[in-house]
């Protein structure tokens, strides 16, 4: 009995898993390169799975202490923890180094944890496998949740149920073995999201209380649910410690105000996600321009409604009894509670009951989307349609099946969106080449990228993606709690690349900023021209350093470092057609491997356009010992910058084995990218394209 019970429990497990398949189809044929619906939340929480797998391998130390909002500390605890989550992801991140391949196995098996989740409830308190499977395939389904799609947290709802079943069976039999149960349930429940920390919190409590008045236990289980209630707070308080930090500053950012504009109204509970391809189109009218967000889209679905009406008729007993009590309170509260501190009736406005809980417990606003606490309501929906499922197919045996199928054909066309939204999202290997570079330059240090976005959203998150490749910290990102410091660089950032901007990035050079990228292909610059890549490359703190299209990259310095101290010069004058002419050239050796040339340049009268210059170091043979391309780096400034006239230096550093043999400088200039050389004298010394200048000494 035992081994067959066991391959029908496998196979209920199977079928929840090529249910979740289809729910988010083609999710599965797109595991690697794009996540569910958008690149905001969703990326959010692929940057923070990852990082806590990378943190946890290479630095648990420093766990809490994401490279974001440099430089405070701490700064993971400005989101969700999402630790309830990472097991599922954990080993995918890390086995195959793909993000998005770890967040999309989290994103489907969330639906497999709440069908789990609510299965398990129902058969813990002894309803039958046919009602389990059914309640289980409702709950996984439930329109609200594709309101939710982008916050992974709050679709690990599954945790809550399976809790619920974890206590029922240990207190029915408390063994050792349920006791852990417990344990490892309240864990995963408490470390996904604080939101189901809070929510989870009542129903426990509330199901407990009243499981207790069904059935007393003996004082070495009271013993055993203490030391599980015992080792679940160490655990979670010692990981609660940074947010308990983070608290008084998110606080002061969310209060009662902030909590009316997240409110549902009472008309939200018939609008659904405009995604879902039934329920979209006929709940439309339901949806209220300018306030019916994916936040306040609470319709609950039909299925669980018709059955939790039947769970009015049945007259359950024991944990049953106990269930529809805590279900009942869960749906009132959590309703009640979504719909805000003030309720507006006509011209009459009353406080609501969240006005008088947020009185009693002012750290309830740190849910800022307070039409969450609908989530509380649906488990106690749910709840009940396991009931009323259970009732329905015993009192109704002659049609049990008929009735099962027609629940979850209903349950299935109002949760039907495939195919589901899907938003690309490169590999970290196709990321531009920018941040491959910006990873190999030593040395810790943080990036400022421009422009800033407003608000912050996907254009951030894709930033914070690509800081997995180069690894340095940001000033700027995304989160849930943005640093009033942070907000307000942001918005001196806005009017880049004009002087009030260029001192905010010119002072963050203290704090341990070293680069600066501008994306001028992004409509955010205003028109980020010519003339703004000129401002900011003559500004004395900015030093011109790289140009990947579309990324130019600029170096916070000292205004001393500009322009540095050459050598002594050697005077000479070789045109180099109409762009510029050399008008010196020096060598300092630093050692015998490495040497600076330093050259001395007079625009000509047509130098803007794309150029790159090269310096090339020959032996006495006219060997080619090293070598070094780019436009003029130390202190110079792009050719699309130079006027008629104007005298440039440009530093460059050649390093080789064997660089003290050097005898020969070979100079050219040549267009980009079609490599075509600008034509130098015929009479100078020449190898090929390149103008060959003697050097005279060594290190």
């Amino acid at each position: 009995m035992k081994g067959r019970a066991f391959l029908r429990d496998g196979v209920i497990a199977l079928a929840y898993v090529l249910w979740s398949i289809v729910l988010t189809a083609p999710l599965i044929f797109r595991m690697a390169d794009a996540l569910p619906q958008e690149l905001g939340d969703p990326l959010l929480n692929t940057w923070i799975l990852t990082w806590e797998t990378r943190a946890l391998v290479e630095h648990p130390g420093a766990f809490f202490d994401a490279p974001i909002f440099y430089p405070h500390r701490g700064t993971l605890a400005y989101s969700e923890p999402l630790l309830g989550i990472l097991p599922f992801a954990f080993p995918f991140i890390l086995g195959s180094g793909i993000p998005a391949l770890g967040y999309n196995v989290a994103f489907l098996f969330s639906f497999w944890i709440a069908a789990m989740g609510m299965s398990r409830l129902v058969r813990a308190w002894g309803g039958s496998r046919r009602a389990a499977f059914v309640a289980g395939w409702l709950f996984a389904a439930a329109p609200y949740r594709f309101a939710h799609l982008m916050h992974l947290q709050l679709l690990y709802t599954g945790w809550i149920p399976l809790a619920m079943a974890a206590l029922i069976r240990y207190l029915r039999r408390p063994t050792w073995r349920r006791a852990l149960d417990l344990l490892l349930s309240l864990l995963l429940m408490t470390l996904a999201t604080w939101h189901l920390a809070v929510f989870g919190g009542i129903v426990l409590i509330l199901l407990g209380l009243w499981g207790l008045r069904e059935q007393c236990l003996p004082t070495p289980a009271l013993k055993k649910i203490a030391l599980v209630l015992l080792l679940w707070g160490l655990v979670v308080g010692s990981i609660a410690v940074p947010y308990f930090r983070a608290a008084p500053e998110l606080a002061r950012a969310r209060d009662l105000r902030l909590a009316q504009e997240f409110a549902a109204w009472p008309v939200d509970g018939l609008a659904a996600a405009p995604l879902l391809r039934i329920l979209g189109p006929l709940t439309a009218p339901f949806r209220i321009p300018g306030h019916t967000t994916h936040e306040v889209q609470l319709y609950p679905g039909l299925a669980p409604l018709l059955m939790a009406a039947v769970a009015l008729r049945a007259s359950p007993r024991g944990w049953a009894r106990a269930l529809r009590r805590t279900a009942w309170v869960c749906l009132g509260l959590g309703a009640v509670m979504a719909l805000g501190p003030r309720w507006t009736i006509g011209s009459i406005t009353i406080p609501g009951l969240y006005a008088g809980v947020a009185a009693l417990f002012p750290d309830i606003t740190l849910i800022r989307a307070i039409a969450r606490w609908f989530l509380l309501a649906l488990i106690g929906l749910h709840g009940l349609a396991g009931i009323g499922l259970a009732e329905a197919l015993r009192s109704f045996r002659r049609i049990a099946m008929p009735l099962a199928l027609g629940m979850l054909g209903l349950g299935t066309l109002e949760a039907w969106a495939v195919p589901l939204p899907l938003a690309p999202l490169p590999r970290p290997s196709a990321l531009p080449p920018v941040y491959r570079w910006l990873a190999q330059q030593p040395g810790a240090f943080a990036i400022v990228e421009l422009p800033v976005f407003l608000p912050l959203d996907a254009g951030e998150t894709m930033r914070m993606y690509a800081a997995l490749v180069h690894r340095k910290s940001l000033v700027i990102a995304y989160s849930g709690y943005i640093p009033p410091d942070v907000r307000d660089l942001r918005e001196r950032l806005r009017t880049f690349p004009n002087q009030e901007a260029r001192e905010a990035l010119a002072a963050l050079r203290a704090i341990g900023v070293r680069y600066v990228l501008v994306d001028e292909s992004k409509p955010e610059l205003h028109g980020f021209s010519t003339r703004g890549i000129c401002e900011v490359a003559r500004d004395p703190h900015f030093m011109p350093v790289i140009h990947m299209e579309p990324y130019w990259v600029f170096e916070l310095i000292e205004p001393s470092r500009k322009w540095g101290n050459p050598p002594a010069l050697r005077s000479i004058r070789i045109p180099f057609g109409g762009v510029a002419a050399l008008r010196g050239y020096g060598v300092r050796w630093l050692s015998e491997t490495e040497a600076e040339v330093w050259l001395e340049w007079e625009a000509g009268a047509q130098p803007a356009g794309s150029y790159s210059i090269t310096v090339q170091a020959f032996d006495g043979g006219k060997e080619k010992i090293a070598q070094l391309d780019g436009p003029p780096l130390h202190g110079g400034y792009p050719f699309l910058c130079w006027q008629p006239g104007e005298r440039i230096l440009d530093r460059r550093v050649l390093a080789a084995e064997g660089l003290n043999r050097a005898r020969w400088l070979g100079v050219g200039i040549y267009e980009w990218p079609s490599m075509k050389y600008v034509p130098a004298p015929r009479e100078t010394d020449r190898i090929g394209e390149l103008v060959l200048l003697p050097l005279s000494g060594g290190p």
